[in-house]
């Protein structure tokens, strides 16, 4: 009846506003912590690089220098976490606002792709 087909219209339509509005959260804070993460990989690095001179200079001990690297690798991985994460966060942006979503493995296994990001 109508009223079933309006309160059903009524929840999906609330449920579409709610996944657009934390996709927008996730990538706003995804965006921030981008921004730090990337500055502290740079110090990191910075702090191998210097490690790395004051090793070959004779100034620093080798455990000191894996440190670093280990310190900067970490920082890395960090900042291609946060990266990836963006992207999620911008397909299920995508998706939450109707857009078709296919995943590459589905043709790749032979099925017949499905549609309306099902």
């Amino acid at each position: 009846d109508y009223d079933s087909a309006l309160a059903t219209y009524r929840q999906t339509l609330r449920t579409a506003v709610m996944e657009v509005e934390q996709a927008l959260v996730r990538l706003d804070a995804a965006r921030r912590s981008q921004a730090s993460t990337q500055r502290a990989s740079e110090g990191y690095e910075a702090s191998f690089q210097a490690t790395d001179r004051n090793w070959q200079a004779g100034n620093a001990s080798l455990l000191d220098r894996e440190e670093a690297r280990r310190s900067a690798l970490s920082a890395e991985i960090e900042l291609i976490t946060v990266q990836q994460n963006q992207v999620r966060y911008w397909i299920a942006l995508y998706k939450a606002l109707g857009g078709g979503w296919q995943d590459s493995r589905e043709g790749l296994a032979g099925e017949t792709p499905k549609r309306g990001g099902v």
